[in-house]
């Protein structure tokens, strides 16, 4: 899914956010407590004098690479060209590209999942140290195929 706007003279566009813009909205919001059921009006208002960086950061001019843009250049940028009314459109359309709930879901349940197993280390590990025998099970297959007791 992909959106377009047009913000002053220039096309820019909005599509589901990769990894580094997640790290981007991330360092940008680390100190920003987000409620789960915000609409784009109460983010708009949470984000206050951060809206022109967010912006610039799940937003790319229309063409060009994601990579290496000047995000504080282009919310300058932005800042001083995008109306209200686009700025509620770009912050709802985010929620919509980026399932942000199904996300969270989807962590969740592989975070359960793998909860409940615990690295059974074997005691030779935790005698030496050693960093690979505590992934190793505590009764390891020799070169013959045969089963041999903590090798």
């Amino acid at each position: 899914m992909e959106k377009t706007y047009v913000i002053g003279d220039k096309t820019y566009t909005q599509k589901p956010l990769v990894l580094g813009q997640v790290k981007q909205l991330l360092d940008l919001l680390k100190d920003v407590e987000i409620p789960g059921d915000i609409d784009a009006l109460g983010l708009v208002t949470i984000l206050g004098d951060k809206l022109p960086l967010a912006l610039a950061i799940v937003l790319a001019e229309k063409g060009k690479s994601l990579r290496g843009k000047d995000i504080p250049e282009l919310a300058d940028e932005i800042e001083f060209e995008v109306t209200p009314e686009q700025t509620l459109e770009i912050t709802d359309d985010f929620f919509l590209i980026n399932p942000i709930s199904s996300v969270l879901e989807k962590l969740t349940g592989i975070i359960e999942r793998i909860g409940g197993q615990a690295l059974k280390i074997p005691e030779t590990a935790k005698q030496t140290g050693a960093p690979n025998a505590a992934l190793s099970s505590e009764t390891e297959i020799s070169q013959s195929g045969t089963k041999s007791p903590g090798q």
